[in-house]
């Protein structure tokens, strides 16, 4: 696994081990593998010490976008994904015995600002550079697929976490009063709470999909929503409202294609493949990871995903 002591990796290598399994983790801190991913993963600093045969990888490496985008930040965030995926993409082909899947990351920004239209896998990229990023990663793992592979490619939208990611940076603002909307509010957001994910993966690579699917909760919000949703959770006002100029001073490009694009994906794949979504709506997500604990018979429910 590459990507593991990130938000979704580290989730995922708990779930992961409690099933049995056994687990390399690629890292540049190999040493804190076991406390971050568990005590029985295995870390290496380089591809050359992992014993195969290898059953599954799971390919997550990539330096964070929540960044002001630089262009030697831009530079960095497709090195950390490109290169380490066709590095890892040149040692499977170089196995004796191939993996059965591989399960590989993106994101959704490869359908760049799409306004209101309903993204499914079978829509086409978009423009910017978080669809073109998108659209090299995904195809880097072609050659696997050209090998006979079974390649599953995760778009994967926001990820709901007090642990990390968007929601995190958001709760401060909101619980001190100051949350709002950004802009008109009017962007959709695709979302998917962090047991969801963890759950769609371990569904991908038992289904075997294989094929680009939508990382995503089935009801899509758009940003008021998202807003009034998540001061009303916290019970507090949601009136500040950020406008778009301000964003781009602050965060450039970043802002345009992260903050403001619209994206309303739906998940499709996951769906017509039975998966069935613990939180398919924004209020039970929100309920789920904010609740205080012990209300609700539920002592931070979000523990189902760890």
């Amino acid at each position: 696994m590459t990507g593991g002591t990130g938000l979704i990796g580290r989730q995922f290598s708990g779930k992961w081990l409690e099933r049995g399994h056994q687990l390399t983790v690629l890292s540049r801190s190999p040493e804190k593998v076991h406390r971050i991913c568990g005590e029985s993963a295995r870390g290496v600093s380089d591809l050359s010490e992992v014993e195969g045969p290898v059953d599954v990888v799971v390919n997550l490496a990539g330096e964070t976008i929540s960044k002001r985008w630089t262009e030697s930040r831009k530079q960095e965030i497709r090195r950390s994904r490109l290169d380490t995926t066709a590095d890892l993409v040149r040692w499977v082909l170089s196995q004796p015995q191939h993996p059965r899947y591989v399960l590989s990351g993106s994101a959704v920004g490869y359908y760049g600002d799409r306004g209101g239209d309903l993204l499914k896998e079978s829509s086409g990229p978009g423009g910017g550079f978080a669809a073109q990023l998108c659209r090299d990663w995904e195809a880097a793992t072609l050659p696997l697929q050209q090998a006979g592979i079974c390649v599953g490619t995760m778009r994967t939208a926001i990820v709901l976490s007090t642990r990390g990611g968007a929601l995190k940076q958001m709760l401060p603002a909101f619980k001190a009063g100051l949350g709002g909307p950004m802009s008109c509010g009017e962007q959709w957001m695709s979302w998917i709470h962090e047991a969801d994910i963890v759950g769609l993966m371990l569904h991908a690579i038992e289904r075997h999909l294989c094929v680009p699917f939508n990382a995503c909760a089935p009801e899509p919000v758009t940003n008021n929503s998202f807003s009034r949703l998540l001061a009303k959770q916290l019970h507090r006002p949601c009136l500040v409202r950020t406008p778009a100029w301000m964003l781009k001073i602050l965060l450039g490009e970043m802002a345009e294609e992260l903050l403001l694009a619209s994206q309303r994906m739906e998940p499709r794949t996951a769906l017509d493949s039975g998966y069935s979504f613990q939180y398919p709506t924004l209020e039970k997500a929100l309920e789920d990871l904010l609740a205080p604990a012990g209300s609700n018979g539920n002592a931070h429910a979000s523990s189902r995903g760890h």
